[in-house]
């Protein structure tokens, strides 16, 4: 027994010793690579001192977006979407979340404000600041993506590592009960329609279906182990990430006529929102060379391709979502939401 007490000791203060080295390490990159200098110098900041603003969309003449969404947000009164003014900058409440938490779904057309609570899709006036949602579609799983035309709402059902295959549900605007337009699919992450038909990404590549329902048929076969990852799409072509062995992707375009695929920028940050206009598409990706706590990069590239361009650039601490309209790009981090003229 006596001779353990010395070893165990030894053990101990190696131990210690390699924890502190690895603390030293840690705290190294840190200094090296985490710098809380100037953040989003080019961006305007719209609306601060939010909780947590998350999913934003804009028609135009107004900035909507997701506030709160948790437990404590609804204890707090901040379980909210609101809408900014791009006319005078002033900045309302439009739906007081309350008991129903807003998820980070978000549509509009012309007069209605679409969101979801995680298992209903609901409406509200765009003019009606204070007003009752109402409820369009109950019993609507957990969208995690709507789209809107004439007739229907499409959406992705929220799905998590190790989740379950989902099918593409819609349901009509009108209301009614929600329904599923295709079979359980494995891996969906974008989707987009045109005028007949509805498209979404899986790992594998693009699938299609007609809207009025039929058969689910191949647009693009994904022949990496890795996979394609988001989905938009323009009159002529596709527009995805593709990842590759390292973890990394890069931004891709599919011609729809040609089948032909083209890289437009060589790296993007895929669990990012990425969103095109007519002729750019804009996306967040790491700046070179500042580390896994560096920040990120707003950027933009060309359609028919090019050097991508920077933006801005500022701390990465909760960027994620990505709107844009016919004059600017709006973004969201962990407090603000912000604007940025193309």
């Amino acid at each position: 027994m006596s001779g353990s007490v010395p070893q165990l000791n030894r053990n101990l203060s190696t131990l210690t010793f390699a924890f502190f080295l690895f603390l030293l390490a840690i705290l190294g990159c840190r200094s090296t690579n985490f710098s809380k200098g100037p953040s989003w110098t080019k961006a305007k900041v719209l609306s601060d001192n939010e909780d947590h603003p998350s999913k934003v969309i804009s028609d135009g003449q107004f900035v909507y977006f997701v506030t709160g969404g948790t437990v404590a947000s609804m204890h707090e009164g901040t379980n909210n979407i609101k809408k900014i003014s791009l006319k005078d900058g002033s900045v309302s409440v439009l739906v007081k979340g309350g008991e129903r938490i807003p998820n980070h779904a978000l549509a509009a057309d012309e007069k209605f404000l679409y969101w979801t609570d995680g298992g209903n899709i609901l409406r509200v006036a765009k003019d009606g600041a204070g007003q009752a949602s109402e409820m369009i579609i109950k019993g609507a799983p957990t969208p995690d993506e709507i789209l809107l035309d004439s007739e229907n709402f499409y959406w992705l059902i929220w799905s998590g590592e190790g989740s379950p295959p989902h099918p593409v549900m819609f349901a009509p605007r009108t209301g009614g009960e929600p329904n599923k337009l295709t079979p359980p699919e494995t891996g969906t992450s974008g989707l987009s329609l045109d005028k007949d038909f509805v498209y979404w990404m899986t790992g594998d590549g693009i699938k299609k279906i007609p809207k009025a329902g039929g058969e689910v048929t191949e647009v693009y076969h994904n022949s990496s182990k890795w996979p394609s990852l988001g989905l938009a799409q323009d009159a002529e072509n596709f527009y995805f990430c593709q990842m590759n062995s390292q973890g990394h992707s890069a931004l891709m375009k599919l011609g729809k006529k040609s089948g032909e695929v083209m890289q437009l920028a060589p790296s993007i940050n895929h669990t990012m929102e990425f969103a095109i206009d007519e002729t750019n598409v804009y996306y967040f990706d790491e700046v070179p060379g500042t580390g896994s706590f560096g920040p990120v990069a707003l950027k933009k590239v060309s359609k028919a391709g090019g050097d991508p361009i920077i933006l801005d650039q500022g701390q990465a601490g909760w960027i994620n979502y990505l709107a844009v309209d016919s004059t600017q790009v709006f973004f969201t981090d962990i407090s603000k939401v912000y604007g940025l003229r193309k």
